[in-house]
């Protein structure tokens, strides 16, 4: 439960928080850019200090070996957050996927970064990893990719532990500063003269960040499922209701009645929507009848396609995925030439300029092993994308995750907010390989790990009921009973709101609060005299003053 703080422990709450608190803080620092001079590296290089790397010879599991650029470790510990980074340039090749791992005395990650190197440029390699048991000794290492011989140069190389406690506190102090506010609520008379020991009473009724879940046609004309829903979201994506293959299974037959039902239901209940998806470029989620156009006939059952579903849907959704997948899968670019992606971006910013269009991609922050969608990689697709003159205003970042790795996760979204671009996770969910409790853990991770990081616009459960069942991972029953899962979602979406506060102005005739990001109704009352009123609170460093009259 939250405590009301006073407004003096209101607003020195971080700096207590940071005061009271010994170990690191986290660096959120990330770069982009291939630079002619490296940074000083993180933390001072953490326990990497004054360590230089050397040649070693690498043997994996199947008596593989290679020899690499290499650092000898010692004594790491079970479930402490590693993070690391370091800068590397080429020096025979042009360019090279670059890849960090680490070898222990039982396991190897494969991967635990990734930088695109140059050559002649130094580029930024961020990521980290946690060990499952402790190692008395390990190797961190440097390898290309592809398996190439690649000579490099390392240089300003980090590596901080935190340990389970430490990381905590960060993402808590995180969430302080970019989730909430401070706000004084003055009371007086209709002469300012203010009222102490006048009655407040303050309630949250709407959240500012916006978390959802998919949702499917099962959710039209449930009550039980909508009741549910409501109850905890205040965004919803439809799973596949307005996929290109849903809405014109046969061509020239456009039905957009069950999605038509579902914004019903999403619009009634003030609900913000993401539109998913325009186009998806892996040719299995395409209508059948699109995969035999020649090219004219493409293009203008393309542009139908967009004209039809913007004209339908304008303004209804604050963001569109326009190409899904497109850095795994490329069957419009092979049709219609490597510009293609530009264009349908183009035509749908011209078609509704109020949504924000995003890329939506999978393996970007889920793992680094996926040399398809690398963080640089997807970094190289906006920049290309934008060159070209299309208006990006959005990454996504789907998070089908299998076993979390929370220092890779922040990695990631720090090189990515280097774009200056709002992020969201669009599709969060935990493999069913694992027990529905274990779900449920490393659920929570993801979740802490993207609400607390200030780039994270929006975050989004892929976790539609559809026949009874859900793509990965199920918040209830068939019942609409909370799993595991379910109830760490309540537990988190308790944690970030602000409760019901109910308390008397002091001698000032005000009272302080820190509250999360939203719409509030506040009540006032002394003696016979009472009044309501509604205000927001929107990020912002300063704190917030609002004023009423009895």
């Amino acid at each position: 439960m939250h405590r009301v703080l006073s407004l003096v422990l209101l607003f020195c709450f971080s700096f207590i928080h940071v005061s009271s608190y010994d170990g690191p803080l986290y660096d959120s620092s990330a770069y982009t850019e291939c630079k002619l001079q490296y940074e000083e590296p993180l933390y001072g290089g953490g326990i990497l200090k004054d360590q230089q790397p050397k040649w070693k010879k690498i043997v994996h599991s199947n008596g593989d070996h290679v020899a690499a650029f290499a650092f000898s470790l010692q004594n790491l510990d079970k479930d402490s957050k590693y993070c690391f980074s370091t800068w590397i340039k080429t020096r025979n090749a042009d360019s090279a996927l670059m890849r960090a791992s680490l070898q222990t005395e039982t396991t190897t990650l494969g991967c635990i970064g990734t930088v695109i190197a140059k050559k002649g440029c130094w580029s930024f390699l961020k990521g980290g990893f946690v060990l499952s048991s402790p190692s008395n000794s390990s190797t961190l290492y440097f390898k290309s990719s592809d398996g190439r011989s690649i000579s490099i140069d390392i240089a300003s190389t980090s590596l901080q532990p935190f340990t389970a406690e430490e990381w905590r506190t960060n993402q808590d102090i995180k969430i302080n500063h970019v989730r909430k506010r401070a706000v004084t609520i003055h009371v007086s008379d209709q002469q300012g003269v203010p009222y102490q020991g006048a009655s407040i009473r303050v309630e949250q009724v709407y959240k500012d960040f916006p978390f959802g879940s998919a949702i499917a046609e099962s959710i039209i004309g449930n009550s039980v499922y909508q009741k549910w829903f409501v109850e905890r979201f205040n965004a919803a994506v439809f799973e596949n209701e307005l996929k290109w293959n849903a809405t014109e299974h046969i061509r020239g037959q456009v039905d957009y009645s069950i999605p038509d039902r579902m914004m019903e239901f999403v619009r009634s209940n003030q609900i913000v929507a993401r539109g998913h998806n325009i186009f998806w470029e892996n040719p299995k989620y395409a209508p059948p009848w699109v995969l035999n156009l020649n090219t004219s006939e493409l293009e203008s059952a393309i542009e139908s396609r967009i004209q039809s579903l913007m004209n339908k849907y304008g303004e209804s959704f604050i963001n569109w995925d326009v190409n899904n997948e497109m850095l795994h899968y490329n069957f419009y670019e092979e049709k219609l030439g490597p510009n293609a992606s530009a264009r349908f971006f183009k035509t749908a910013n011209e078609a509704d300029p109020l949504a924000t269009l995003f890329m939506n991609e999978f393996n970007v922050v889920e793992t680094c092993s996926d040399d398809s969608s690398t963080v640089d990689t997807y970094v190289s697709k906006m920049r290309e994308l934008n060159l070209g003159g299309v208006k990006m205003g959005g990454i996504g970042l789907q998070g089908h995750f299998d076993e979390p790795n929370p220092p890779l996760i922040r990695a990631i979204i720090d090189k990515l907010d280097t774009l200056g671009l709002p992020i969201w996770l669009t599709e969060v969910d935990i493999s069913k390989k694992y027990s529905k409790e274990v779900q449920a853990t490393h659920l929570e991770q993801v979740l802490r790990e993207c609400f607390s990081h200030p780039a994270v616009d929006g975050i989004m459960l892929w976790t539609a009921i559809r026949l009874g069942s859900c793509y990965q991972m199920c918040l209830t029953d068939n019942g609409f009973n909370n799993l595991p899962t379910g109830d760490r979602v309540d537990m988190l979406l308790k944690e970030w709101e602000t409760d019901v506060l109910q308390a008397q102005t002091d001698i000032h005739g005000s009272f302080s609060f820190s509250g999360f990001l939203g719409e509030y109704k506040v009540t006032a009352s002394k003696g016979n005299k009472t009044a309501e009123s509604t205000f927001s609170l929107t990020r912002n460093k300063e704190t917030k003053h609002f004023n009423i009259i009895l």
